[in-house]
């Protein structure tokens, strides 16, 4: 047993694990930063779901399935590591998944259609993603400060992938571009670097 592996069973054995009613702390902000980022967006912004008129359904479908699996797949992650003593590489893992699918998606996508990029939303896009990752990735922070995580980059990481998971949720009904080239430049790339400053964040906000 590794050194680290003792510091994580001293630490559960000391006491370093979530309190009984940590569950619905820990979903109450990370719900709060949801419903928030789809009220400012839909204040912001009109045309709800216009690129379904106008471009059917595997628009919305194709990014929801992305946003919302990597949404998931993030606060599990974080509700896996704020449990000393739990094995988490499976957990991280699943993260890649959806990246691995959007990235298969983009050579097809390179091979058989003629994308149109950036297109004319793409500032639109980066300024939601912006400004709606940070807010959902401190909720996620606050969320998982209810726990007791021993492995704080890791956590920041999958805060930050819960945060552009939740801005790209919030945003997709509006966003009226399609194709893979447009969501993996200007909305899985804002992920990943949101992503990467939670890895690097991390260990400060959530030291004990």
């Amino acid at each position: 047993m590794s050194e680290t592996d003792n510091l994580i069973d001293q630490l559960a054995q000391d006491g370093a694990v979530p309190p009984a009613n940590a569950l619905p702390r820990f979903v109450m902000p990370l719900a709060g930063v949801i419903a928030l980022c789809a009220l400012g967006v839909a204040l912001a912004l009109d045309g709800a779901f216009a690129s379904v008129q106008q471009n059917g359904l595997n628009g919305i479908v194709v990014k929801w399935g992305f946003s919302l699996a990597l949404l998931l797949l993030s606060a599990f992650a974080l509700w896996a590591i704020g449990k000393p003593g739990t094995r988490t590489g499976g957990a991280m893992v699943a993260l890649a998944v959806p990246f691995a699918l959007v990235a298969a998606l983009l050579v097809l996508d390179l091979l058989v259609a003629e994308a149109i990029f950036p297109g004319e939303t793409w500032r639109e896009c980066l300024a939601a993603m912006g400004i709606m990752s940070p807010v959902a990735f401190v909720g996620a922070i606050v969320a998982t400060r209810w726990l007791a995580p021993t492995d704080l980059p890791r956590a920041g990481l999958a805060a930050g992938l819960f945060g552009g998971a939740v801005a790209m949720t919030a945003y997709a009904p509006y966003c009226t571009q399609h194709g893979m080239l447009y969501m993996a430049v200007f909305c899985c790339l804002p992920i990943l670097a949101m992503a990467a400053l939670g890895w690097l964040l991390g260990p400060r906000l959530l030291r004990w």
